[in-house]
């Protein structure tokens, strides 16, 4: 049976979707194709018809993932009092929130290690992704130069995913939610100067 465009787009859609959601919470390589679109209620031989391989899903779904991550860091950051971007980017990064929601939070902590074992090619492409995130985000960046800016934002952003998933291993809640806040404190010492 062919299908339109219309409905392969959607469900292409609710693939990456349902991908990028998944991969964050429990992982690329434990959420398989399998798993994947059995959660969008399609034959697994039907992923082929959408992307060319596991790796192409993965690299569609950090996309997509840092694209809602950057969307929502953004407006965080363009709603704080005037002055206060840098601080409100850092404070919802650093929330307990964050910490207890890995598959609507950053790519960086829930598959960053799992990135640094794809193949250089698959890296290479999350690479560009991961500038285009940063640029993004730059403005609200201390930094005289915009490259300046992209290079604090990377910075900053690589040391509180590092936080965020050392705090997702802690079992004790006031222990995280303390190492959140001194975590908050610290960037803020470090990153709120130039």
């Amino acid at each position: 049976m062919r299908y339109s465009a219309e409905h392969k787009a959607k469900n292409h859609e609710r693939i990456l979707s349902t991908a990028a959601r998944s991969f964050r919470e429990h992982g690329g390589d434990t959420s398989g194709i399998g798993t994947v679109m059995s959660k969008v209620g399609l034959q697994k031989g039907g992923f082929y018809r959408h992307f060319e391989s596991k790796d192409d899903l993965f690299v569609e779904a950090v996309a997509r993932a840092l694209e809602e991550t950057g969307r929502s860091m953004e407006e965080h950051a363009k709603s704080a009092p005037q002055g206060q971007a840098l601080r409100a980017i850092i404070e919802r990064y650093l929330s307990v929130g964050h910490a207890n929601s890995p598959g609507s939070g950053c790519v960086r902590a829930a598959l960053g290690a799992e990135i640094a074992r794809k193949p250089v090619v698959v890296r290479r492409r999350i690479e560009v992704l991961l500038r285009a995130y940063r640029e993004r985000l730059a403005p609200f960046m201390p930094g005289k130069t915009l490259e300046k800016r992209v290079e604090n934002c990377g910075l900053l952003f690589s040391g509180m995913a590092g936080v965020l998933m050392m705090v997702r291993v802690m079992t004790d809640g006031e222990r995280r939610e303390h190492t959140l806040v001194e975590a908050q404190k610290m960037f803020l010492k470090c990153f709120g100067e130039e």
